[in-house]
């Protein structure tokens, strides 16, 4: 860590899987950090001796203003990704970010880093895509370009994620699941690599006022089979491949609306998120657009399977 600060960067989502690898990496780069978490939820916490806590939540204007109190930078990370109706998603992808920009009305030199999805890129397919658009789409006629910027990252893995690395572990069991067709192409992105990328954005402000689709520099992306024989390669086990039709993932998708519905659930896996699943073309833009920040992919596919994958590699 440096001997001096370079400043103090408010996070929210902080005990997520992406807000928690970007709270380690830009402690490590010597930021002081506010965190913000919902009550009850503050031992999730990463413990970082940077790390102030701030207690709340997007709907709290009172958290959210001791959050942004004196901070030089905001990075938005918390994300609703869960859901059976739009309402479920907007209350924390465009409600929540309002009012976190309502917060920083007096904070006129504040920049946000907001951490949107590649699925924004389609909003037609599902209502979480549609609430991620409109969360960019609110950030940038709230803000000037030299005080945002908007990160658009594909499926990011990593050793604490519950998304992806399920779907990989099944791989490393010799059995690969695959949603729709095998020739369908997704960029990839290690959450190291994502919030060393954050990290860059905050030290460098010429790709501010940009939104970015980065990934791991592996160019087109990967297709199913690619994915499986990486697993099999980094685990000396090859996995068969079964495809799920896509029918089944969409009716699944119903049927888990229906119960959330009844019950209040809130599920992964909706209509919406099969059409996701479905879709041909995850392929990201690339990292050109970011090259004046500096940052550059470190961990290759192999190299982060391993760190996915195996403890032993956790922190390579």
């Amino acid at each position: 860590m440096t001997n001096t600060s370079p400043g103090t960067v408010a996070i929210t989502g902080a005990t997520g899987f992406v807000g928690s690898a970007v709270a380690r990496h830009l402690a490590s780069q010597g930021w002081r950090l506010r965190l913000l978490a919902r009550p009850g939820s503050e031992s999730r916490l990463a413990r970082l001796e940077c790390a102030q806590t701030v207690s709340g939540s997007l709907t709290d204007p009172d958290a959210l203003r001791l959050l942004l109190e004196g901070a030089d930078a905001l990075v938005h990370c918390a994300g609703a990704v869960r859901g059976a109706t739009r309402a479920d998603f907007d209350r924390v992808n465009v409600r929540g970010l309002a009012a976190l920009l309502d917060a920083t009305a007096l904070r006129q030199q504040l920049r946000v880093v907001h951490i949107s999805s590649l699925a924004a890129r389609e909003p037609q397919l599902s209502d979480y895509a549609a609430s991620k658009q409109a969360g960019e789409t609110l950030l940038i006629k709230r803000l000037p370009s030299t005080r945002r910027v908007v990160l658009r990252p594909p499926a990011i893995y990593g050793p604490q994620d519950r998304e992806l690395r399920p779907l990989l572990e099944r791989m490393a069991r010799g059995l690969a699941l695959v949603p729709g067709r095998h020739e369908a192409r997704f960029s990839l992105l290690h959450v190291d690599d994502l919030a060393a990328a954050i990290g860059c954005l905050l030290a460098q402000p010429t790709s501010w006022g940009q939104t970015h689709e980065p990934d791991d520099g592996h160019p087109g992306g990967y297709t199913w089979p690619e994915l499986i024989a990486a697993v099999a390669r980094v685990t000396n086990r090859p996995a068969r491949a079964l495809r799920v039709p896509g029918t089944l993932l969409k009716v699944i998708g119903a049927c888990n609306e229906w119960t959330a519905r009844l019950t209040g659930g809130a599920p992964m896996l909706n209509r919406g998120k099969a059409r996701e699943l479905l879709w041909s073309n995850w392929v990201a833009r690339g990292n050109a657009s970011l090259a004046g920040s500096g940052w550059q992919p470190q961990l290759d596919l192999d190299r982060g399977l391993r760190n996915t994958l195996d403890p032993r590699f956790h922190h390579v």
